[in-house]
């Protein structure tokens, strides 16, 4: 999907798909592209992808990723990279997108507070959900306003929903958090299929909504969907279930605020292709990875803090 100089999300919205307390929509375009990317994950398990600590002290902040194959690389914002072939888990800061052949330094957080050790072992893998849509949303305001992710609030967020599960985690992993619902949330997911040639998804839980993400490619967000999903699924747990009352509609008005939002451009970090532009006003934030004039990945939120109306309102 183009993203031109207004910043227009010309998208069509399906109507809502409905399961205990979400509603997700499905945004597609008469644009079709296809991109030759590959997706982080799928290039792990094809070993055309390494990743390690940038040395042997290593960094909270930041990986050693080698893209080996003679594609593109995409590493989606909020990834979980987890085992025991590094000194901690971590989840991925923004999206980005590698280049062939090339060695980048990933930016990341850690997510496993309480462990920091040597590797032991050569496990190492991509969550099957990103970082919860409640942690997604506070980092794309930070790093709007603080161009970073702030650790200690991805500490906290973590230990929140610890304390929501009523999980004892040894070292405050959020993989343990998916694991522990893993059945119940496998199960939800089953309710929401993906509409055929699809780009993106809008996720309500109640009446408010979560989170848009759009890509490019509908095969790209065929592999990211369910993790987008899974996400939000975990937050839904933490929310009273009531009828919804979300309709399409409530996303067109939501994607005009994008549009009509402040917006600033960044460069990508070294080594990576394209360029972010991150959006924010007073009701909502988000960034798009924009290559060669095309929308990568876009990921919006409408913001906690809003005084919007849960229902019947401007937006959401």
């Amino acid at each position: 999907m183009s993203l031109n100089n207004n910043s227009n999300f010309q998208f069509f919205v399906s109507e809502p798909l409905r399961k205990n307390n979400l509603s997700v929509f499905f945004l597609s375009s008469e644009e079709k592209k296809t991109e030759n990317y590959l997706c982080f994950s799928e290039a792990l398990k094809k070993d055309l992808v390494s990743v390690n600590e940038v040395n042997e002290r290593g960094s909270i902040r930041y990986l050693k990723l080698s893209n080996k194959s003679n594609q593109k690389i995409l590493v989606l914002e909020s990834e979980l990279i987890t085992g025991n072939a590094l000194k901690q888990d971590r989840v991925v800061d923004r999206t980005t997108l590698i280049s062939e052949n090339t060695t980048v330094m990933l930016q990341v957080k850690c997510c496993e507070k309480k462990r920091w050790s040597p590797s032991v072992g050569n496990n190492l893998s991509v969550s099957d959900t990103l970082f919860f849509s409640k942690g997604r949303l506070d980092n794309s305001i930070d790093i709007y306003e603080k161009s970073k992710t702030d650790q200690y609030k991805i500490w906290d967020n973590i230990s929140e929903r610890l304390n929501d599960f009523k999980i004892k985690s040894f070292t405050g992993s959020t993989e343990e958090i998916y694991q522990k619902r893993k059945k119940d949330i496998e199960d939800l997911l089953l309710s929401f299929k993906p509409k055929f040639n699809s780009l993106g998804v809008a996720i309500a839980i109640g009446n408010r909504i979560i989170s848009i993400d759009i890509f490019s490619d509908s095969n790209i967000f065929n592999i990211y969907f369910t993790r987008i999903l899974r996400s939000v699924i975990i937050d839904s747990y933490t929310k009273k279930p009531y009828q919804n009352f979300i309709c399409k509609k409530n996303v067109y008005k939501l994607l005009r605020q994008f549009e009509k939002s402040q917006k600033k451009l960044h460069k990508s970090p070294g080594g990576c292709l394209g360029e972010e532009i991150k959006f924010n006003n007073n009701q909502v934030v988000g960034s798009c990875l924009r290559y060669n004039d095309m929308m990568i990945h876009f990921s919006g939120f409408l913001k906690d803090n809003s005084d919007i109306p849960q229902f019947k309102s401007e937006v959401a």
